[in-house]
């Protein structure tokens, strides 16, 4: 009988009928279990067939009993590789390791196993375990440029940004078309504050946007390039959105109505992340009577008290953390959520293709991403972005594929209480207690050389003054005082703040005169930390989202005066501040009386707003 079935399965098999042939071999292995040949016959076709996971097993038996067989061998790594590949594109990335650590077992010398365990653990947060495996992929091959980029990528995760530097030089040394290396090495000299050809490297990555559609060009790191304009990056969401969602669109619905409208937040940042600095109290006080709240957790975990109240405020809390896309899109659509919105965009732990997926929900895009999330083939990833009439003038709605959702304040709401009370003084800091404070509380990327000559040019105006800067990293605190010593300034005048726990570092604010902001990316919930303890910012104002996002604010507090349109004008408004100390005491005093009624910080009001916005989307 088992020869029969044989013969039968071969005849299947020639005939193209894959199926057919696994079938009648596995009614044929039934009858004789132990027959390693039909076990061989069916590894085979089901590799054929693209049945890893059955492949494996029946490759995995043969090899048992023939251990130098390099055939039988070779079949089960790349059984096992094919597997592996396609746990990581379901976002399965444990059962992805186990298949390229078990490979490994077999073939010790094969660059690419090494490579994609590393990819595997990278996505598990095991940097330092793929660190060791990009290495060891290294030693067996070092001409392959997307080896080095993704060592690049895991060198900057674990802080050695100069590695990391050196390895997308590497890469683009190999091959000059792997584009995304350009822009991640941009990011990286922005983060080093190392300017040297930076501005040539960024008209480099403009014009790769511009020209090279299927280059995988991230939104994110885009729009802190201060030679991109709100077209380019729609551009650069519009290409990096089709290269990774390839679903056909449909027509959506609504779900049924309910005593209740369903909201659901989505982000990878519940937890101790500047967005609970802003969204907690927008949970806090949703109206339980007309909403039910759901949380889309994709957070990696997390043991904060931050992390712990905020999820705590949500009325139903789900993990979706190692859920891929595809099971949390059935999670959603079973919890008949009416509104997702998405705080965290195409910034880190993206989760941006669940939204389209949706089949009756309404899709905002808000807080964590400043900026369009771009269209897919046929129309825009998410339907809604909510923004304020600063953020995105009428004139600059065609940049943007979604529709304008309009707040009547700024965009950016804040957790009530923000302030805090300062218990150290200026010498606890290495601050001259007689000196004009400059400070600047932004990420080190976020600071570029057009912006730092004018700090430096008040430093020179003002011999008593100083600069107050975060230390993001000892590239950027050394790259500063370099330049500024280079230019005739002291690097003794540059004072770096250290990290301290986020009650010390809202308060230490306090010690400061005046905030510099940045451009093309301002400070952020930064700004809201300086404003929380009536600390004057100046900006100035750029044409993209995150060029206007502090203006935004200033303006929803009548503090227009802060928001400057030029260079000359910020050094100027700057200079006000530093020699009119009766101004700048009547500034702070404005700005105490705008807080006590403005919706950005007093969160109960920023949601009867933001609800009445919901009620009319339903």
């Amino acid at each position: 009988m088992s020869k029969s079935l044989i013969n039968l399965a071969k005849k299947y098999e020639e005939e193209g009928d894959l199926v057919s042939a696994i079938e009648v071999l596995t009614k044929a292995l039934q009858a004789k279990p132990n027959d390693l040949f039909i076990q061989l016959e069916l590894g085979n076709l089901c590799a054929l067939n693209k049945q890893f996971v059955d492949a494996v097993g029946y490759f995995r038996i043969s090899y048992m009993a023939f251990k130098d067989n390099l055939d039988i061998r070779n079949a089960l790594c790349f059984s096992l590789s094919e597997l592996g590949n396609d746990y990581q594109m379901q976002s399965q990335f444990s059962l992805a390791e186990s298949c390229f650590e078990e490979a490994i077992q077999y073939e010790k010398n094969n660059w690419t196993y090494y490579y994609n365990l590393a990819n595997a653990k990278d996505k598990l947060q095991k940097k330092n375990d793929a660190y060791q495996c990009y290495q060891k992929a290294l030693g067996l091959n070092d001409q392959d440029a997307d080896l080095w980029n993704n060592l690049g990528n895991v060198e900057r995760e674990l802080g050695f940004l100069d590695k990391a530097v050196e390895s997308y030089e590497r890469a683009l040394s190999i091959n000059p078309l792997l584009f995304h290396a350009y822009l991640h090495l941009a990011h990286q000299k922005q983060h080093m504050c190392d300017w040297q050809g930076i501005d040539q490297l960024f008209q480099k990555i403009c014009s790769i946007v511009n020209t090279n559609p299927e280059a995988l060009i991230s939104p994110f790191a885009f729009i802190s390039n201060p030679f991109s304009s709100s077209q380019e990056q729609m551009v650069c969401a519009n290409q990096w959105t089709q290269n990774h969602y390839k679903a056909q669109s449909f027509e959506k619905g609504r779900w049924e109505r309910k005593n209740k409208i369903r909201i659901g937040y989505l982000s990878s940042d519940f937890k101790l992340h500047p967005l609970y600095f802003l969204i907690r109290d927008v949970i806090k006080y949703h109206s339980r009577d007309f909403f039910d709240i759901y949380a889309y957790d994709a957070s990696p975990n997390e043991n904060t008290n931050e992390r712990t109240t905020l999820i705590n405020l949500f009325d139903h809390y789900r993990d979706i953390s190692s859920t891929n896309d595809k099971s949390a899109v059935t999670l959603i659509n079973h919890d008949e959520i009416d509104i997702l919105v998405d705080l965290t965009g195409y910034t880190n732990n993206s989760r941006a293709f669940i939204a389209p997926q949706l089949k009756n929900t309404i899709t905002i895009n808000w807080l964590g991403y400043p900026g369009t999330m771009g269209f897919t083939r046929e129309k825009s990833l998410y339907e809604f972005i909510l923004a304020d009439d600063f953020i995105i003038p009428e004139s600059d709605e065609k940049y943007y594929a979604e529709s304008i959702l309009r707040l009547p304040f700024a965009y950016q709401p804040n957790i009530e209480n923000r302030s805090q009370s300062i218990h150290k003084n200026r010498q606890d800091y290495g601050i001259p207690s007689d000196a004009f404070v400059y400070c600047v509380f932004n990420q080190s990327f976020k600071i570029t050389e057009f912006i730092f000559k004018a700090w430096l040019t008040l430093l020179h105006k003002y011999p008593k003054s100083i600069l107050w800067l975060t230390h993001s990293n000892k590239w950027a605190s050394d790259q500063l005082k370099s330049y500024a010593e280079k230019h005739g300034i002291k690097s003794e005048r540059i004072i770096f703040a250290t990290r301290v726990p986020n009650e010390e570092h809202i308060a230490r604010h306090a010690l400061a005169d005046v905030y510099l902001d940045t451009l093309p990316y301002n400070a952020h919930t930064s700004a809201s930390d300086a404003l929380s303890m009536n600390l004057p910012i100046v900006t100035l104002k750029g044409k993209t989202f995150p060029s206007r996002v502090a203006g935004s604010l200033l303006h929803s507090l009548n503090l227009d005066e802060l928001i400057t349109e030029d260079i000359e004008s910020y050094i100027q408004c700057a200079s006000k501040l530093t020699e009119d100390s009766a101004y700048r005491q009547d500034l702070i005093q404005r700005l105490k009386e705008a807080k006590s009624t403005s919706p950005n910080f007093q969160p109960h009001l920023f949601v009867k707003t933001l609800e009445s916005i919901y009620q009319r989307l339903i």
